[in-house]
């Protein structure tokens, strides 16, 4: 019994020196700026044509603990609009609908590399293409312009969500602090012994539909009206000279609540290697 834990201790011991050896090889913080753009695929888009692209821009502190994975902390900032009026698609143009947002997320990561990454420069691939995938939260708060005045759209309801509900027809007022699935690839590029540049896109798997304000149906308007008529106007921005009935040209859809929103952010990124620990002889 004694020779055993004996031996039990030393494969212990062989263990953590082996992890620790592969800490001082591998393991390295590096800190990154972003900058870059961001899309929206929803209610009011053409199906991810990219002609809606607002600005993005982003902090990492990530730390590389083994050969081909890197855990990614985040925090990014972007921008989402859309609107109808220039839609290809004619039931949507004219729905006439529009919004922007801002977005701002934090986010956990874990990077996975397809070629192998050292500590030490010499040793580092020129460039290693790369998938990742995490957990985020985000907040967003759409907002519409009339008469050039913005105005926030959660509060007003725009789809029955602060009438009275007896009959549960009208949806309950969405969460403006959300969460989501970041998921995405890009290619890393090193650059000098302390710089790495990385090229991404990730897309963020949104679990609302309300990134746009725009879900299900319109509302009862005379009743919205009654209740605040900025919100029954926002609601339905129908041409009334086109189509007077307004939201009932379209049996009363007024978006796809089948389908939930989502983000992206495409970047680029400069990641300043922290190496200030020296690696042992007999490490090396």
């Amino acid at each position: 019994m004694k020779d055993l834990k004996l031996f039990l201790a030393l494969i212990l011991i062989v263990l953590l020196a082996n992890d620790l050896s592969a800490q001082f090889r591998y393991g390295y913080f590096r800190v990154g700026v972003a900058g870059g753009s961001t899309n929206y695929l929803g209610d009011l888009d053409d199906d991810l044509t990219f002609k809606f692209t607002k600005a993005g821009l982003g902090l990492d502190v990530s730390y590389r603990f083994n050969p081909f994975m890197t855990a990614r902390l985040g925090l990014y900032r972007g921008w989402a609009r859309a609107t109808d009026a220039v839609s290809i698609n004619e039931i949507r143009e004219r729905r006439n609908l529009s919004f922007r947002t801002p977005i701002t997320e934090a986010s956990f990561q874990v990077v996975f590399d397809f070629l192998p990454t050292d500590r030490q420069y010499q040793y580092r691939p020129p460039y290693s293409p790369y998938v990742f995938g995490g957990v985020a939260a985000f907040t967003f708060n759409p907002q519409a312009q009339l008469n050039g005045q913005w105005y926030d759209l959660q509060p007003l309801g725009t789809e029955g969500q602060f009438l009275p509900n007896p009959d549960g027809i009208y949806p309950e007022p969405y969460n403006l602090t959300q969460f989501a699935i970041p998921m995405g690839a890009g290619v890393r590029l090193a650059l000098s012994r302390h710089l790495d540049m990385e090229i991404e896109t990730g897309f963020r798997k949104t679990f609302t539909d309300y990134l746009d304000d725009v879900s299900g149906l319109y509302p009862d308007l005379d009743d919205l009206g009654a209740q605040n008529p900025t919100a029954a106007i926002l609601s339905d921005r129908m041409d009334r000279a086109r189509f007077p009935s307004g939201g009932a040209a379209t049996n009363g859809i007024r978006g796809d609540r089948t389908q939930l929103d989502w983000y992206i952010f495409t970047v680029v990124r400069f990641n300043y290697i922290l190496d200030w620990v020296k690696c042992p002889k007999f490490l090396r």
